[in-house]
């Protein structure tokens, strides 16, 4: 972890460097106000490490701070990654389901047309009709709009 990055994110890590570093108080965070010099001075200062020492031990916590965070990302990608196949294997298994449903649906009227005369099916729109007249009535008005639109070409 660079200084800028460190100086950039000292709030959000004073909670993870006080569980690392319990010697260290408040006032010892406050001093430091995210400079890595300072941390590393603190740390030489209350542990009695050398300064390699103490410079070494926050490199190796940083590290694997950074490790530990790159793993959830990777972690994380491989989850989006699961979800999204998963997604697409339901969205082609709904797809062939519909697509079956409306092949049944051909199927369905073309035996209807096949065992019924004109006049059980005018018999059944009339039904239709009784049962369903405004839906009904938009859609005779859309099929001769059609129809006219189509005329005039």
């Amino acid at each position: 972890m660079n200084d800028d990055t460190f100086a950039g994110q000292w709030k959000q890590m004073r909670g993870t460097l006080k569980s690392w570093w319990g010697y260290l108080s408040d006032d010892d965070f406050e001093q430091i106000g995210g400079q890595k010099d300072k941390l590393i001075g603190k740390i030489q200062e209350k542990y009695g490490y050398s300064w390699e020492n103490a410079q070494k031990e926050v490199e190796r916590r940083f590290n694997e701070a950074d490790s530990a965070a790159s793993g959830k990302l990777s972690g994380a990608v491989e989850d989006l990654k699961e979800k999204a196949y998963e997604f697409g294997a339901t969205a082609a298994s709904k797809a062939r389901d519909a697509q079956a449903g409306v092949l049944s649906g051909f199927e369905t009227a073309g035996s209807y047309f096949k065992t019924n005369d004109f006049e059980n099916m005018a018999a059944d729109l009339k039904g239709l009709i009784r049962k369903y007249p405004v839906q009904t009535t938009l859609i005779g008005a859309g099929l001769l709009y059609f129809i006219a639109r189509n005329k005039h070409r």
